[in-house]
């Protein structure tokens, strides 16, 4: 069978081991079993850390897939998946244990100089790194256990894997991850100089190994943004089990708000404004406040204009008036999730949707400028937007604007916002999930 038969049969098989199992035995389809599948799949071992013969496969499907120079140049997409503490063997020439924490032996030798420790640990994390090319092409070159990285861990863990990815003919220009407490030492570890938002002016870092090459820009991760921001807002309201009052244009804005258009939408109209609305967008789980689609529904346009018919609809002038702070409110992140969904190219830097996000940025910085000068808001930071969700959209958007300046100004090209998030690396989440019975909440380092 040729290789690409084998890639597609693989493609199949990490979507849904049991529907290609189904399929295999159907007969319908000539289909290699899946042990052979998965004698294919683990050709090259997976060995924690960053390995050579990793990085070498990447470059080999690189070649194959006849890449540009351009598809050599992309972001490096850092995640964290929770496992269970669980000691596994490895099979192979010879048997193995593994799921024992591994980083780096600066991180190692360190760690045992201040707590005379040399004990081994149980991993209960696993973090991902995937190369995220211009032009789509995307490879997790590396993972290491870990039990939950520190900010300085993953300092020299990124600074080996730029250096690394550049000796294979791979550049960096962005690194990309979510809003935890550890990115975010991490992201000021690397500005050192700006480690306040309110004051950074740049969110650019020198390739410290090859100054020559193009400065890498840090952007927060989009996904989580939007659902960061959606998370504030539902925290907002006058209820004892709200511990925010968003202020805006001398009203509040309230959770209530989303929750009455939502339910003015159902009742009064035969055919829903907004389609996509269901209950679970509003009464929330710690599993659904996971899922993008969640948060960007009740951020879009769409909910942009449930808001401004419901508002008119109402025939008390004070409550009309009261959703005016709302209304202003999903006009920029209704920007924010069109222009970071557009799968149109940005090819030039003058692009209108980079001077949108640039509006959005001074937006926000305004709101919490007008909130902190104002007398008559007592509890100023419970008035805005954390101050951790307001880092982050800093991050994002001047992260993302710097990036295109650099890329479209002085090497050419495009980029596509669509791919510019953490969507790749959750699917090879969901993926390894998946490859051992069915789909697993609870998985192992092994499975």
């Amino acid at each position: 069978m040729e290789c690409r038969s084998y890639q597609t049969c693989l493609t199949l098989y990490c979507r849904s081991p049991r529907c290609y199992e189904d399929l295999q035995k159907s007969g319908f389809l000539c289909l290699p079993s899946s042990r052979l599948i998965q004698i294919y799949k683990n050709k090259v071992s997976q060995q924690a850390g960053i390995q050579r013969h990793a990085l070498e496969w990447m470059r080999n499907e690189a070649l194959n897939q006849n890449l540009s120079t351009e598809g050599y140049e992309g972001g490096i997409i850092i995640d964290e998946m929770a496992i269970q503490e669980d000691l596994a063997i490895k099979k192979g020439n010879i048997f193995q244990l593994v799921a024992f924490v591994q980083g780096n032996d600066e991180s190692f030798s360190m760690q045992k100089i201040l707590t005379n420790n040399n004990e081994i640990q149980l991993a209960n994390h696993v973090l991902q790194l995937v190369f995220l090319g211009s032009s789509g092409f995307r490879f997790p070159f590396a993972h290491f256990p870990t039990k939950q990285i520190s900010a300085s861990e993953l300092y020299l863990i990124f600074r080996k894997a730029v250096k690394m990815l550049a000796l294979y003919g791979f550049v960096v220009r962005y690194v990309s991850m979510d809003g935890a407490q550890t990115n975010r030492d991490f992201m000021k570890m690397l500005l050192l100089k700006n480690k306040k938002t309110d004051t950074l002016q740049s969110m650019l870092v020198t390739n410290i190994f090859r100054p020559s090459l193009p400065k890498i820009s840090i952007i927060m991760d989009y996904s989580h943004v939007v659902k960061k921001i959606r998370n504030n807002c539902c925290k907002s309201g006058l209820r004892s089990v709200h511990n925010r009052k968003l202020f805006l244009r001398s009203s509040l804005s309230v959770w209530d708000h989303w929750v009455q258009a939502f339910q003015w939408d159902v009742s009064e109209n035969p055919y829903p404004i907004h389609r996509k609305l269901t209950h679970e967008h509003f009464f929330l789980t710690s599993e659904s406040k996971m899922r993008n689609h969640l948060a960007e529904d009740v951020l879009d346009k769409n909910m942009l204009h449930l808001m401004s018919c419901y508002r008119n609809s109402l025939s008390d002038a004070t409550k009309s008036a009261e959703l005016r702070g709302t209304i202003e409110f999903l006009q920029q992140t209704s920007v924010l999730v069109k222009i970071f969904r557009d799968r149109r190219p940005i090819k030039d830097y003058g692009d209108d949707r980079l001077q949108q996000n640039r509006d959005v940025l001074s937006w926000f910085k305004r709101w919490e400028h007008e909130n902190k000068s104002n007398n008559e808001v007592t509890e100023k930071e419970k008035s805005l937007l954390s101050f951790q969700c307001r880092e982050d959209i800093v991050s994002l958007l001047v992260g993302f604007d710097e990036f295109s300046r650099e890329k479209l100004q002085k090497s050419g090209g495009s980029i596509i916002p669509n791919r510019i998030n953490s969507d790749v690396i959750e699917n090879v989440f969901s993926q390894q999930r998946g490859l051992h019975n069915g789909n697993n909440n609870n998985p192992t380092y092994q499975h």
